[in-house]
């Protein structure tokens, strides 16, 4: 289940959203009472109320915006048990203070805004003492190991009081909401169904952020269907630092589901310490494979057991499938850039001779998709110039693949046949940018942009102006993504359907 939080300044408000979630099929709504700027008149919110509530009233050292006295506080928890909701929040060093009454059921919570406790075993059995309905533990993850011995901790006390009958007031086991806060808290929280959890938490919408790792409801029920989620469910996942805006959960999670294959797509924003980690322990969270974005495409070649050629000559790695004790590395970036290319040109990857062959191309940038395209195109036989504004990444790639360099301010003095960028220039939201202006551009050159964000970035409208043919970062992104469904489940997921889900998700991106 998923218990949606309502948190705003106006009754008359709280009560319309509340009354708009029912509508939209939402069982359990949390009403933040400290977020009210008037004294809560529970008689308006409770009698009427149009789903399961639950009320809590959060002092400003656990996260809320409560700034009255203490005892006001207490005195208002004591009345809101008396209203009757289906739930009240107590935090486990008042719970002693306001007793049980009537049918309300107790959540007694734990809030830590910096670190993991040490021990949540002991606190485990002092908050069973206060006779709670559900055990809330929020906390801040610094690791995945930290996180994962959360997540298993919280599981396996679900589970023992799932056989206990899960309903403590019939003498069953106390069940525990477990809550990661901070940039893996996202992952956690779509993944709480799979460690046995009665239910998470989640914002009425994204413009309000109440927690740091919490998401909009409708992300979390329509984008990672929660509902459907099961302690069998297959996890993919892509990983990077940041990852917020990335379409990929988008098309798979929706590949997925039409394919009717039990699985999720979870995105892990880590940094580079926690890559060694999250392959480590793979195994336990169910982890199948995963896509890898900047910065993160180098650093997790270390982790391989196995990989394509192809990784190893480009030097970076943008899939992994787990496969029993093997973590295989592909890069699928090359596959499916020079792909689009050589369709431009009429030609196709399967072909024993390219289109492309004895062509000339310049790529403006030599990351890790520059990387992909410069292998990519000297393996179909182009002549292939490198540039990059930090000189030693184009000298290094140059080197290693045996191409060509030029320096980043002589770009324009060489007009080739293909013009590859793979620089952030031009990405949303600095739309005004590009990497090679529209005056050097001519109507014999084909231009690829790996941006995808705009679609039609205006490096591609400056080409499509010039006459040149274009392809654009959508059908490598669809392409690469296509690739990479396919290592992951065996199954082929439809490309148009990708391509559609992703030029309507950057409109509505960039009409915000």
């Amino acid at each position: 289940m998923i218990c949606v939080t309502i948190a705003c300044g106006s009754h008359t408000r709280m009560i319309a959203e509340h009354q708009r979630l029912a509508e939209d099929g939402v069982k359990l709504v949390e009403l933040r009472l400290d977020f009210l700027r008037r004294e809560p008149d529970l008689n308006r919110l409770v009698a009427p109320r149009p789903t399961a509530t639950l009320l809590t009233v959060r002092r400003q050292q656990d996260g809320g915006l409560w700034k009255d006295t203490e005892a006001k506080r207490l005195t208002l928890l004591r009345t809101a048990i008396a209203a009757e909701p289906e739930f009240v929040d107590l935090e486990v060093d008042i719970a002693d203070q306001i007793p049980p009454f009537g049918k309300t059921r107790r959540i007694i919570s734990y809030h830590n805004m910096e670190t993991m406790p040490e021990n949540f075993d002991a606190l485990y059995n002092e908050m069973a003492q206060k006779q709670p309905y559900f055990i809330k533990i929020a906390a801040v993850p610094k690791t995945i190991d930290e996180m994962l011995r959360f997540l298993n901790f919280v599981k396996a006390k679900n589970d023992a009081a799932k056989q206990l009958g899960g309903n403590p007031q019939t003498g069953g086991g106390v069940r525990v909401i477990g809550i990661c806060m901070g940039a893996m808290g996202k992952a956690a929280r779509i993944l709480a169904k799979k460690f046995s959890m009665p239910y998470t938490y989640a914002m009425f919408s994204e413009e309000r952020i109440i927690a740091p790792g919490m998401l909009p409801y409708q992300e979390l029920r329509d984008l990672y269907h929660y509902e459907e989620l099961n302690q069998e469910t297959t996890v993919y996942g892509i990983i990077g630092n940041p990852i917020g805006h990335s379409l990929s959960p988008l098309i798979h999670n929706h590949s997925f589901l039409e394919q009717k294959i039990n699985a999720v797509y979870v995105p892990f924003q880590i940094t580079g310490e926690n890559v060694p980690g999250l392959f480590r322990l793979a195994p336990e969270l169910g982890l199948q494979g995963l896509s890898v974005t900047i910065p993160h495409k180098v650093a997790v070649m270390d982790e391989l057991t196995k990989m394509d050629p192809a990784v190893e000559k480009i030097g970076a790695c943008n899939t992994v499938v787990f496969r029993q004790e093997e973590r295989i590395g592909y890069n699928t970036d090359y596959m499916a850039a020079v792909s689009g290319i050589e369709h431009a040109f009429g030609g196709n990857m399967t072909d024993d001779t390219s289109v492309l062959k004895n062509k000339t191309a310049l790529i403006l940038g030599c990351g890790g998709v520059g990387k992909a395209l410069a292998y990519g195109l000297k393996n179909r036989d182009v002549f292939v110039t490198l540039t990059d504004m930090n000189s030693e990444n184009a000298v290094a790639l140059a080197a290693h693949l045996g191409c060509e360099r030029l320096n980043w301010e002589m770009r324009e003095s060489l007009q080739p046949d293909i013009l590859v960028n793979c620089t952030p220039l031009g990405m949303y939201p600095k739309t005004d940018e590009t990497p090679y202006s529209k005056a050097s551009l001519r109507s014999r050159m084909t231009v690829f942009d790996a941006v995808y964000n705009p679609e039609h970035t205006l490096l591609i409208k400056s080409a499509e102006e010039k006459g040149c043919r274009t392809v654009t970062g959508v059908e490598m992104f669809v392409g690469q993504a296509c690739v990479q469904f396919k290592l992951f489940t065996g199954q082929k997921a439809s490309a148009a359907v990708m391509r559609n889900l992703v030029k309507e998700a950057i409109v509505k991106m960039n009409q915000k």
